[in-house]
């Protein structure tokens, strides 16, 4: 306390002058390094007469429970000059030294400064009517969960402690005692915006972003805690706005609406008295993310919804009544009355029961009474009656869900959060990779019902990045002895790079081959992705089982015949593209009409997609155009249609010094061209197996003793000092 008494006796020497100051804190916010937690705010001077800075003296209290007792001696209190402030000002030396921090008493601590150059130095006014950043303070927290209850120690003894600059008016170091400043009256201390708190006015307009609808005329910080009151104006967050908070309050008759594209994150507490709502559309959703506690409930709007289409959908809050639900008349949800009791058309799936009759949908004894309620995490069929929305209200979750699953089926599970959950990617943080050993092994994804395919798609580990959006039900197969899936809280997300929307995700760039069939308007695809990694076997989350069940489809068989199935995606491996020959499987009915196209990314240049039809016994170029047939019979599964990628055929143009001729005689292959030399050759069948391979040693012409093999197109591969040659030739028994 001994130099602070000097610095007192020596303000007390000084002039007196009629002055008015004020002091403010600006930008109050909490802060962490990722050990600690800061509580940090910039304090601010202005005043009705400009003039040049001297000396002063400032006193803080404080909350000894959030930051401890002392916080001075403890090491807890920083008092800082950031660049810009008027206390960090230099003139060849620093304007002002000698800062002083003490702790008064348990609960105060006060700072103090003196010059360190002449005011002749300084030059220039550094205090006017427009507020300037003084200097800042920092507070270790002890305990963040305490309010810091930061304020300005004012009154008695702790006002008119700012003098004026010392002299001289020339260049050099302060003569406070020859030419001493003037102490300054009429001090005002402003706590107000000490706090975190930041309340909503509303008094210009609901947009969140605009500055004169806050009490502090300027937008919050993303530490500050939102206080939005019944001011008769709702609080929106419009598409594309993206908010974070510390704690968020919504009061009794206030109401505060997130839209489509619009994302608030609370990374502490949620309270409601009020009306607090979540929109979405069939494109896009709101996202609300709580970190801390939620009390109160709130309404999630699921938007885009058509008449007499079913969806999949889950509850995003906790504690709907499904009665209630299914009763509001906004909801519109359809209901069977020609049946006793009435059915409604909001339904749960048992894979146990028979084809037909696997969704379970809620009747009237059901819901007689409000006991039952959408279950967190549970998937649910709906429809409604007419174009619109449904809302659920309830409880917002904040924690991980572990969601009940029966084991070796098909079960509908849903995103049980108000905010998009990753399905894949995001840095392998992400819905599969954390279930990953409770899927079957054919089936490592989620399974997506798509309207216009008019079928469930799948979303694996090998396609585009993708999110699950708010509500959004989807189907996933469990391996033996899964008796439950997790919802991870900490892997919410507010949308992606590029924009999250319902069952759409980012691009991605593999080589890949997609497959898609129309008839009737309706095009079904089935995928083919080339890794490095990847087998002619199963590869688990890259080879991907098809759903089935639909009426039109398309799906691929593996190549090596391991694991019986149709699968949605195959991945195949990325140096034996001209020996794979893809087993194609349909669904359709007879007498359609079916058109065949491909879309190829990143392929090796050069690479030519046919597609084989046994039946005609045709090769399609599909890189070049479509293929077109009509279908006399109904087809269900394979033996038709195989699909073969091929690079160009070398031949005596491509390798100099070869001309190479292959055909079938009896129960040989011929090669003729090859002298002189030792090759290998290796012969494949339609669904890419090695059926023979061996070396020859060239003589001109050369008879190799072909295996037992079916009838069928195989492709002959030879590998000379020159050159690889491969051609697909008819092979007989």
């Amino acid at each position: 306390m001994k130099k602070i008494a000097i610095l007192l006796l020596l303000f007390l020497a000084a002039y007196t002058y009629a002055q008015d100051l004020t002091f403010t804190y600006v930008n109050a916010r909490n802060t962490t390094d990722g050990v600690d937690d800061y509580y940090e705010a910039d304090i601010y001077i202005e005043a009705t007469t400009d003039f040049i800075l001297g000396s002063g003296q400032v006193y803080f209290t404080y909350n000894s429970l959030a930051f401890g007792e002392n916080i001075k001696a403890s090491g807890n209190f920083e008092y800082l000059q950031p660049t810009g402030c008027i206390l960090a000002e230099v003139y060849g030396f620093p304007a002002y030294k000698d800062f002083i921090d003490n702790d008064n008493t348990t609960s105060r601590v006060s700072t103090a400064f003196q010059q360190g150059v002449s005011s002749g130095t300084i030059g220039t006014n550094n205090v006017t009517a427009i507020p300037k950043h003084l200097f800042s303070i920092k507070i270790k927290y002890v305990d963040v969960n305490e309010d810091p209850t930061i304020a300005f120690e004012s009154g008695g003894v702790y006002l008119d402690q700012f003098y004026t600059a010392c002299g001289p008016a020339s260049f050099g170091f302060p003569d406070c005692t020859n030419e001493p400043g003037v102490q300054l009256f009429g001090d005002t201390f402003d706590s107000t915006f000490a706090s975190l708190d930041v309340t909503w006015t509303g008094l210009t307009s609901s947009d969140w972003t605009t500055e004169s609808n806050w009490d502090r005329n300027a937008l919050p910080a993303t530490t500050n805690n939102i206080i939005i009151p019944n001011v008769g104006t709702t609080a929106v967050i419009g598409s594309g706005d993206t908010v974070q908070m510390n704690d968020l309050t919504v009061e009794t008759g206030a109401s505060f609406s997130i839209l489509e594209e619009g994302s608030v994150t609370v990374a502490g507490d949620f309270t409601t008295d009020g009306t607090v709502s979540v929109t979405s559309t069939s494109a896009n959703s709101g996202v609300f993310i709580v970190k801390g506690t939620s009390n109160g409930t709130i309404t999630y709007e699921r938007g885009g919804l058509l008449a007499s289409e079913w969806s999949t959908i889950s509850a995003p809050v906790s504690g709907q009544s499904i009665k209630e639900f299914v009763e509001n008349a906004a909801n519109d949800i359809r209901v069977n009355t020609t049946v006793t009791p009435h059915r409604y058309a909001v339904g749960y799936y048992d894979d146990s029961k028979l084809d037909g009759s696997k969704w379970i949908y809620y009747t009237a004894t059901d819901l007689a009474t409000n006991a039952l309620q959408f279950e967190e995490g549970k998937g649910y069929a709906i429809s409604r009656a007419s174009n619109g929305t449904v809302t659920f209200t309830g409880t917002l979750g904040t924690a991980s869900i572990t969601e009940t699953v029966m084991a070796s089926t098909w079960n509908a599970i849903g995103n049980p959060y108000t905010a998009f959950l990753p399905i894949n990617e995001n840095g392998d943080v992400n819905f599969i990779v954390e279930n990953i050993s409770k899927f079957d092994a054919s089936n490592v994804g989620v399974y997506v019902w798509d309207n216009t395919q008019n079928k469930y798609v799948a979303n694996s580990l090998v396609t585009s990045e993708s999110s699950l959006a708010p509500g959004q039900g989807f189907f996933i197969r469990t391996t033996t002895g899964v008796s439950d899936i997790t919802f991870n809280e900490a892997e919410r997300i507010t949308q992606l790079a590029s924009g999250g929307t319902f069952s759409k995700g980012t691009s991605s760039s593999k080589p890949s081959i997609e497959l898609s069939i129309t008839s009737d308007a309706t095009t079904v695809k089935t995928d083919v992705k080339y890794l490095d990694a990847a087998t002619e076997g199963l590869d688990p989350g890259y080879d991907l089982g098809n759903f089935g069940g639909a009426t039109f489809d398309v799906y691929t068989h593996l190549l090596d015949d391991s694991i019986a199935g149709d699968f949605t995606i195959q991945s195949l491996p990325t140096d034996n593209y001209d020996a794979m020959i893809i087993p194609i499987g349909l669904e359709v009915a007879a007498g359609k009409e079916v058109r065949f196209n491909v879309n190829a990314t990143d392929l090796p240049e050069g690479m030519s997609i046919s597609l084989e039809d046994k039946e005609t016994g045709v090769f399609n170029v599909l890189t070049t155009e479509g293929y077109t047939v009509t279908m006399a019979t109904k087809l269900a599964g394979y033996g038709r249609f195989y699909l073969h990628t091929q690079s160009k055929v070398l031949s005596v143009t491509d390798v100099v010094g070869l001309d190479v001729n292959m055909y079938q005689s009896n129960t040989a292959l011929i090669v003729e061209g090859l002298q002189g030399e030792t090759y290998d050759f290796m012969i494949y069948n339609t669904v890419g197996a090695a059926v023979y391979k061996g070396n020859q040693e060239g003589k001109g012409k050369d008879s190799i003793q072909l295996p037992l093999v079916e009838t069928g197109v195989y492709i002959v591969k030879l590998t000379t000092s020159k050159g690889v040659i491969s051609k697909k030739l008819v092979l007989n028994k």
